[in-house]
């Protein structure tokens, strides 16, 4: 049918044969399916390179480990495991478990009400297990648990230090998660100043007190945006974003970049954390023009770009925690300010350009970096903000502001179309007493300069802090971007996370996240800060000299000792091999040890075993082409290898039993065996020279190979028919394997130089 249309449509081409070219029956259905057919090769060209354009500026890690949080498998430390996790050689693990026991009852005796008072509620309290469990990296969780609670249970605060159930006061550095920007003494004065405007209104909610305006006012000049919408937290306020975001531009993607966090919620979680598959959230690069590309050629389908400017601290990566601290080089931060002001400027000029909103969440930038958070500090103005944390004075909160078009939540055109954002306890009197007070002080020309003054004091105490550290030849340094801090670790180790608790046994409170995100208040001075420098110092030195920080010199080869080993711990989390393999392995391994502790003590039956081992690994592949070679070679090492324990080694009699190998008189029956299949070929050839013996060399060879199987086969039937299968697969691994282990553990190995 085809060939018959297109012969018609050929003679259409013959202007003497136009009658030909009448239309027929056929001609409009395969119109009608070649532009259907060009339709969807144009739709998937277009969709081709749209893939093509993003593939490059994709963010792959978030993805990848959420698949790896499916394969990844619990793997818990024994206690010599936990001490020699970095391949420590004695006495460092020694060291290392009585200096643990130590900081653990001295973190017992400064906290004994607390803990008392957290083991009663860890069964109950859902959110204390979830910080608990995620402190430090998860192989060491287990000892850890045992040995330590950091539950922090304070009743009074007094400038930046806390003072706990057990009445010792502790500096804090954990900054509430964000919220104590100002100090704890002002957040108190203004939750009690606030009370007092609204408390003859109480918990009156629908109805607006009068100060709501007036914190309106505030907020939009502030944001320099057209309106203001109330919620509950730093996450309802990116929810509500979002939302609004996608309702009023009526396109559902976002653009989020790597390692941001931008709450619990998940649809801006694009890794761990949440398990929801996301379609309408696409994870780009941070700082890579390739991005920009990216915002221009899909501008139509972007509802919004959501930043973090917290980002820039450490670009790509997700907000530095403990938990994940499994060598030094996994936390990095940049020195990007400017950078990264230049980021947001070509970023604000691509988005201006392509109609697509952008999204501050200044949820926890917000009035931290400047009085006017990130986009003051930064010298760029978003399209919708959102705030949280300390803007209501210390009560919970959070706001969005935004220009008019993207703030709407109802169609004028469409009336049943609507974007559902309200909350119940949106600007609660209570809150919103708070956050007049915060919001008339954070204006003040004062605040301004005193934000000024602390983020160099910041600054300054950590170049000092780095200074003392260089001297005392310690291993990390401090890195700050205004009074957000982070502690950075310059030397391979796999114990870093546990500065934290050295730190708390110092008389420091952070948060569950460790060391990862630390934060100053504006209230901190210069002797607190020397306060906070010598109990860093002086953590860190503990730390040090209790074996945790080797040396090169201390530890030769620590870095490729360390990669090794967490690689292959990585690989064992992915690939889970069966308990019972494990327990063979570890069986096998254990013969082998005794195998060596019973009869290669000798330097130089040593040396024969290597010298053999490394012969029947050739031979085993050489069987494989010419067995006569192999056989020979493989039986001279094999006489070479018992020569040594004949010889060289002690007896070993009363071992052999233990050993389930073979014992003398075997040996003896089995060497006589190898002697008796030549003289019987020569024999019945008639033949004694050694001409004849090589002619019948192959034979011999063959006999030889089958009088081994018949002698390793006989040794697993007598040890099934003794013992069990089991048993005998035992001795049998270990036979075929010995070669491997052999050359690993007799190859010569020479100091390395420091």
């Amino acid at each position: 049918m085809i060939e018959q249309i297109q012969h018609n449509w050929n003679a259409c081409l013959d202007p003497r044969a136009l009658a030909s070219c009448a239309p027929v029956s056929t001609d409009p259905w395969l119109l009608s399916g070649l532009f259907l057919g060009a339709l969807i090769v144009v739709f998937a060209a277009r969709r081709i390179l749209t893939a093509a354009l993003t593939l490059p500026a994709l963010a792959w890690l978030p993805a990848l480990s959420r698949r790896l949080s499916n394969w990844v498998k619990a793997r818990d430390y024994s206690e010599a495991e936990f001490l020699r996790a970095d391949g420590a050689a004695s006495p460092w693990p020694e060291r290392r478990k009585q200096a643990l026991d130590q900081l653990a009852a001295v973190i017992q005796a400064q906290h004994r009400r607390s803990l008392a008072w957290t083991d009663k509620l860890r069964l109950s309290f859902s959110d204390l297990r979830f910080t608990d469990a995620n402190r430090v990296p998860f192989p060491f969780v287990r000892v850890m648990r045992e040995k330590f609670n950091l539950c922090s249970v304070v009743t009074a605060s007094q400038g930046p230090r806390l003072q706990n159930l057990d009445g010792h006061w502790t500096l804090d550095v954990s900054g509430s998660y964000g919220v104590n920007v100002a100090g704890f003494e002002r957040y108190k004065e203004w939750i009690a100043k606030g009370w007092e405007h609204v408390k003859d209104l109480g918990p009156v909610l629908g109805p607006l007190h009068p100060i709501v305006a007036e914190n309106l006012a505030a907020l939009k000049n502030i944001s320099r945006l057209d309106e203001v919408s109330f919620h509950m937290s730093g996450t309802e306020a990116v929810m509500a974003a979002v939302r609004m975001a996608r309702f009023n531009t009526r396109r559902k993607l976002i653009v989020c970049f790597s390692g941001a966090y931008h709450g619990w919620w998940d649809g801006v979680q694009p890794g761990l954390g949440s398990e929801r598959p996301l379609d309408d959230c696409l994870t780009l690069k941070d700082m890579n023009p390739k991005s920009l590309a990216v915002i221009r050629r899909r501008a139509k389908e972007i509802a919004g770009v959501l930043v973090n400017p917290v980002q820039s601290f450490h670009p790509n990566s997700p907000p530095p925690n403990d938990a994940v601290l499994l060598t030094s080089d996994v936390r990095k931060t940049q020195d990007s300010t400017e950078r990264y002001a230049r980021w947001l400027r070509q970023l604000r000029d691509v988005c201006s350009a392509c109609d697509v909103p952008l999204i501050f969440d200044e949820v926890y930038s917000g009035f931290r970096l400047a009085p006017g958070g990130a986009q003051e500090y930064f010298g760029v103005r978003a399209d919708m903000v959102c705030y949280g944390k300390t803007v209501a004075g210390g009560m919970p909160i959070g706001v969005v502001c935004g220009k008019t078009a993207l703030m709407r939540r109802f169609d004028p055109s469409h009336p049943m179309r609507i974007a559902y954002v309200v909350g119940t306890f949106s600007a609660h009197p209570a809150v919103m007493g708070a956050m007049h007070e915060f919001l008339r002080w954070v204006v003040q020309p004062t605040t301004a300069t005193l934000y000024k003054e602390s983020n160099q004091r910041c600054a300054e105490w950590a170049q000092a802090t780095n200074q003392k550290f260089a001297e005392a030849a310690l291993p990390l340094r401090v890195v700050n971007l205004a009074t957000v801090w982070t502690v950075l670790f310059t030397e391979p180790s796999r114990y870093n996370w546990l500065l934290q608790y050295y730190l708390r046994a110092e008389g420091i409170t952070l948060s569950w996240v460790g060391t990862g995100r630390c934060l100053s208040s504006l209230d901190f001075t210069a002797e607190d800060y020397q306060d906070l420098q010598a109990k860093l110092l002086h953590a860190a030195q503990t730390m040090k000299a209790d074996g945790w920080w080797l040396t090169a010199a201390e530890q030769p080869e620590r870095e490729k000792i360390m990669r090794t080993r967490l690689i292959r711990e990585m690989l064992g989390s992915l690939v889970q091999v069966p308990q019972p393999l494990k327990t063979f392995y570890a069986e096998v391994m254990q013969r082998k040890i005794d195998d060596h502790h019973a009869s290669h003590s000798n330097g130089i039956n040593q040396f024969f075993h290597l010298l053999s081992s490394s012969v029947f690994l050739y031979c085993y592949i050489l069987a494989l082409s010419d067995l006569t070679t192999a056989m020979c070679l493989g039986l001279a090492s094999l006489f070479v290898r018992q020569f040594g324990h004949a010889i060289l080694e002690p007896p070993c009699h009363d071992k052999e039993a233990l050993l389930l190998g073979y014992n003398t008189r075997n040996k003896s029956l089995i060497v006589l065996g190898y002697v008796l299949i030549p003289i019987a070929l020569m024999a019945q050839a008639g033949s004694w020279t050694l001409q004849g013996f090589g002619a019948l060399l192959a034979p011999i060879a063959l006999n030889w190979f089958l009088w081994t199987v018949l002698v390793v086969l006989g040794r697993v039937t007598y040890l099934v028919w003794k013992h069990d299968f089991r048993i005998s697969m035992i001795w049998f691994i270990k036979l075929i394997s010995d070669p491997v282990t052999d050359i690993f553990a007799y190859f010569p190995r020479w100091p390395q130089r420091a």
